[in-house]
């Protein structure tokens, strides 16, 4: 049996961890190759995206994606970071990487509008593989 391919949008939230101890606790370590990904956003102003702000949000990406692949050290783990509108850059590096699965956490939002967040909402929406999303 192949390795099923998942991808796991995580952000800084105490969500991201939810998702992986999922993960965890639901794939055997044999049966799977993660990619864990974290999209910022940069505001530019009037198309300028400032330097600086490139470098700290790539610098927070490498820190929330190292952070995450530590708890996740028994398994084969890539990491992937990008600046962009979450959920279009998470379908294109679904469809791009051939994903199986796309592990998400929902919002930490209140409300019933509010249940899986607007992030997860969209790539349910624009999916073509399994999404499953964490409690």
């Amino acid at each position: 049996m192949s390795k099923k391919n998942i991808l796991v949008p995580i952000d800084e939230s105490e969500r991201a961890i939810h998702s992986i101890e999922f993960i965890k606790s639901f794939f055997p370590k044999e049966s799977v190759t993660i990619t864990l990904m974290n999209v910022q956003v940069i505001v530019s102003i009037n198309g300028f995206e400032y330097e600086s702000d490139i470098y700290i949000a790539t610098e927070k990406s490498k820190r929330i994606l190292e952070n995450a692949k530590f708890l996740l050290k028994d398994y084969d783990v890539k990491t992937y970071y990008t600046v962009g509108h979450a959920p279009t850059e998470i379908l294109e590096k679904a469809k791009e990487d051939n994903s199986d699965i796309i592990v998400m956490a929902k919002s930490n939002k209140k409300g019933l509008s509010r249940l899986i967040g607007s992030v997860t909402s969209g790539v349910i929406k624009g999916s073509d593989c399994i999404v499953m999303v964490v409690p």
